[in-house]
């Protein structure tokens, strides 16, 4: 939920969740945006008259009420501009247009290898391409990247999974594109795709966990993406579970993701007899073979125990660390990985439960339904919810996001 205290200001990303649930629900009165936010109607009066000045939110004509004077319901003006969204992976470029409302307008995917010199330079000329294609005023291009990203307005990138060194992700797009450009961890951007239209708009506090290829985890605190000193808060995949384990990227040995990500499964696998199943280690083929991995678990007990049972228990109880860490109200599950899941959670579950402490053994986890879409979602929603920065981590970037919403009416169809 986004708790708002008398007096005190709403959440950073209320206008964002406000755009997300009209376009998710359709025509809301303001008491009915209050009462599924969970703040009070002042707060969303005062914040839908900035929405409305900004041509995002219109108001309708007068419904009757049960009881009362009749209310006015707000909708939402989705054409006010498109946003694009990329998730960057190891082989390519999952790219969307969306709508202010969510709403998946069109979608990419394009060959990329992010290890490449020039792979800067070919991702510029590439999404140049696409907003070639794209109808109506692009507001921003959020950039999603599994690593560690200094901010969100200056976007450097460390990636050593998909081969990216102090990469100047950030500086070289809007330059070459001649937009704002946003640049975040994957996960984080989950986080915030959830807040502005997910589940999040239930939850003030709550984790994101994924599971796939690396294991990432997304916090929002009060409302907030916490990021950390240096933008690397949430590498949950980086703790330490075993004293001689396998290498990871970065250097470590023994850390969850080097045992549970796609690579430590695949080597699991074949430990376990199953070598004929490890055929190569680029993305695709890795989900590929994962998904074989998991037919043959289902018709061998003993095979799933030995490989998602064993990964479940590691996951609860590194997750029931953070947990008795964080002390979240719900952690959403999602990732590649979570096709699988039933696969996972009787390992899980027992081991999640048993290692939190007694007074959070009743926290809910929930697992999303999968697609490669919600990545490139969770990079557009950097957009939408820049446009409300308040505390000014997006810097020049949301300055001029909002900008291009306060023409967005008048100038549509230009870039």
């Amino acid at each position: 939920m986004i708790k708002t205290a008398a007096g005190a200001r709403p959440s950073d990303l209320l206008p964002a969740s406000i755009l997300g649930l009209l376009g998710s629900r359709g025509l809301m009165t303001r008491a009915e945006l209050a009462t599924a936010l969970r703040v009070s109607p002042a707060t969303i009066t005062q914040v839908s008259k900035d929405l409305m000045a900004r041509g995002m939110v219109l108001e309708l004509g007068q419904i009757a009420s049960a009881g009362g004077r009749p209310a006015r319901p707000l909708a939402l003006v989705s054409s006010a501009g498109r946003i694009i969204g990329v998730k960057v992976t190891a082989t390519h470029l999952a790219v969307i247009a969306a709508a202010l409302d969510g709403e998946i307008l069109k979608t990419w995917t394009l060959p990329f290898e992010p290890g490449r010199p020039e792979a800067l330079d070919t991702a510029a000329r590439t999404l140049v391409r696409v907003l070639g294609e794209v109808d109506g005023q692009v507001l921003g291009v959020g950039v999603a990247i599994p690593g560690v990203v200094d901010s969100l307005e200056s976007g450097v990138a460390d990636s050593p999974t998909i081969g990216l060194h102090n990469a100047q992700v950030g500086a070289v797009l809007r330059q070459r594109l001649g937009v704002p450009v946003l640049v975040e961890n994957d996960v984080n951007a989950l986080a915030v795709a959830e807040q502005v239209y997910g589940v999040g708009r239930e939850y003030s506090t709550y984790l994101v966990v994924t599971i796939g290829r690396g294991i990432g985890c997304g916090i929002v605190i009060d409302g907030q993406v916490y990021r950390g000193a240096t933008g690397g808060a949430g590498e949950i995949g980086h703790i330490p579970m075993v004293a001689d384990g396998p290498p990871c990227p970065y250097g470590h040995s023994g850390c969850l993701e080097s045992l549970i990500g796609m690579p430590g499964l695949l080597s699991k696998a074949a430990a376990l007899g199953q070598n004929n199943t490890v055929e190569s280690r680029d993305l695709d083929s890795d989900i590929a073979t994962i998904r074989r991995l998991a037919n043959l678990a289902r018709s061998n007990k003993s095979f799933a125990e030995g490989l998602f049972g064993w990964a479940g228990q590691l996951l609860g109880g590194a997750l029931a660390g953070a947990v008795n860490l964080l002390n979240p109200e719900v952690v959403v599950i999602l990732g590649e990985g979570s096709e699988q899941w039933d696969l996972w959670e009787p390992g899980f579950e027992v081991e999640f439960r048993a290692k939190l402490l007694a007074s959070r053994r009743s926290i809910p986890y929930l697992v999303e339904g999968w697609d490669e879409d919600k990545w490139a979602l969770g990079a557009a929603a950097l957009v939408l919810s820049s446009s409300f920065d308040r505390d000014g981590s997006t810097g020049y970037q949301g300055e001029m996001v909002r900008e291009r919403l306060g023409i967005a009416s008048s100038i549509g169809g230009k870039r």
